[in-house]
């Protein structure tokens, strides 16, 4: 898993929100996710599995044969995955690749509805969604957006930021990202110096 964000890291993407947003009426909105899902069912699952297999060897070496005994240790591997950082994170990882996406953009777009659904339709709005689990990245642009600046510009910004990642890191990488959808904005949207109405913050949620 990335590296969460630390409250200076967030406070820099913060004021290079502010930032990019001055020459644009646009409202760039940051949001981040330790992880879009909890994925319990395949975690269940991947317990349930090494619970057996657990259980079946302590058996057939006769080293537990009670049934309660048995059972104890498949609901204890259960456990252990769903509460032991590094083995929750090893599941996480095996989750199929599709379905983590899958849900990391359902995630992404009801964390845009939850911004944009008090504003008004005109208002030009960005979305940047990461999700550090999944190694996610989604831009959802507003419907006034999207008829100016296609999708293959968002693209674009997506691959800068999968490639800064690897070697600048997630702070770097985010703040990159954001003047580079700033300067697609700019041009269609400049400033009227009307105040923001979303806030500069990094919206943090939780799974």
């Amino acid at each position: 898993m990335v590296k969460p964000l630390s409250p200076q890291d967030k406070q820099s993407i913060a004021q290079a929100i502010a930032e990019a947003e001055r020459p644009t009426e646009a409202e760039i909105v940051a949001v981040i996710a330790p992880a879009s899902d909890a994925y319990q069912s395949y975690i269940f699952l991947y317990g349930l599995i090494a619970g057996s297999l657990i259980a079946t060897g302590l058996w057939a070496g006769k080293i537990l044969t009670g049934f309660p005994l048995l059972l104890a240790v498949q609901l204890g591997a259960i456990a252990l995955l769903t509460r032991v950082p590094w083995l929750h994170g090893l599941c996480l990882r095996l989750v199929p690749r599709r379905i983590r996406h899958l849900r990391a953009a359902h995630r992404a777009y009801e964390e845009y509805l939850s911004v944009s659904r008090n504003l008004p339709a005109s208002i030009p709005i960005v979305l940047l969604y990461v999700s550090l689990a999944e190694h996610y990245m989604h831009i959802l642009p507003s419907r006034a957006v999207r008829g100016k600046i296609p999708g293959e510009k968002w693209n674009a910004v997506i691959g800068e930021f999968t490639a800064s990642m690897a070697t600048k890191g997630l702070r770097d990488a985010y703040i990159g990202a954001v003047r580079h959808m700033a300067e697609l904005l700019t041009p269609h949207f400049p400033s009227r110096d009307e105040t923001n109405r979303v806030s500069d913050q990094v919206i943090e949620i939780r799974s």
